[in-house]
């Protein structure tokens, strides 16, 4: 006569967790905002902190609020490097896979 084995529960295998190595610093868009962080330090040397909300406006809308018109001259201070900054971080990032990269290699701290 055959005899069954008997099989004990088997546990079942532990599910990999990720986990993150804390806080990290995408540098595309801290490198988009330095132009602008630029721009409204000049402001502060030149006007004090009324003059740094004026450059900020400026240089994410275009708007002059001196001459209360629109001049796409003041976005190169501001708005046009912090979208260069998101696409580099969005292309390099996500589609190129570089941020992945560096997780792997436990580089702590740094995103692009």
């Amino acid at each position: 006569m055959a005899t069954k084995t008997i099989v004990k529960y088997r546990r079942a295998p532990k599910a990999k967790h990720h986990h993150k190595a804390g806080m990290t610093v995408p540098l595309g868009v801290v490198a988009g905002f330095m132009p602008l962080a630029m721009f409204a330090y000049d402001g502060f040397q030149y006007g004090g902190w009324t003059n740094v909300g004026h450059r900020l406006l400026a240089g994410l809308t275009g708007y002059n609020t001196t001459t209360h018109k629109f001049e796409s001259v003041q976005l190169k201070n501001g708005l046009y490097p912090l979208l260069a900054g998101l696409a580099a971080h969005k292309i390099v990032g996500q589609w190129l896979g570089v941020n992945r990269m560096l997780a792997k290699a436990k580089i702590p701290f740094i995103r692009i």
